[in-house]
């Protein structure tokens, strides 16, 4: 339910079809995209993005010349309904730790969704959370 994963973080031109090419790229490559962000700048722009295989994305964006950066975030599956990212919140705020940011990927109602944290100190997270039922 709670783990540690891999965030990749590539950085893109903020131009029309380069989110496109890199999807493309990645599902080529048989790679899922569980959970997708992107901030936008004004010329370049940051997709964060949670994949099924690190290691075949990483491969697939050296190979294009893509910058990226690999980042350490705190995944959890929970059910998709109103208030569970209120009580994961509330959990790892009384544990002390800070959600430096978050995103979602969310299925259809009474499914799961995948909630991504950078958070502060992913290990004392994990310990917070390892007999945490929120179901």
């Amino acid at each position: 339910m709670f783990q540690k994963d891999i965030q990749l973080c590539v950085f893109l031109r903020n131009q029309v079809g380069k989110l496109a090419e890199v999807c493309d790229l990645l599902g080529s490559r048989g790679v899922n995209i569980r959970a997708l962000n992107v901030s936008p700048g004004p010329d370049f722009g940051v997709m964060r993005m949670v994949v099924d295989e690190a290691g075949r994305a990483e491969a697939a964006l050296e190979e294009q010349g893509l910058p990226f950066l690999e980042v350490e975030v705190l995944t959890a599956e929970l059910p998709n309904r109103p208030g569970m990212a209120a009580r994961l919140g509330k959990k790892l705020s009384e544990a002390g730790v800070n959600i430096e940011y978050t995103f979602f990927s969310g299925g259809a109602p009474e499914t799961t969704a995948l909630m991504v944290f950078m958070v502060s100190d992913i290990e004392k997270a994990l310990e917070c959370l390892k007999d945490c039922s929120l179901e």
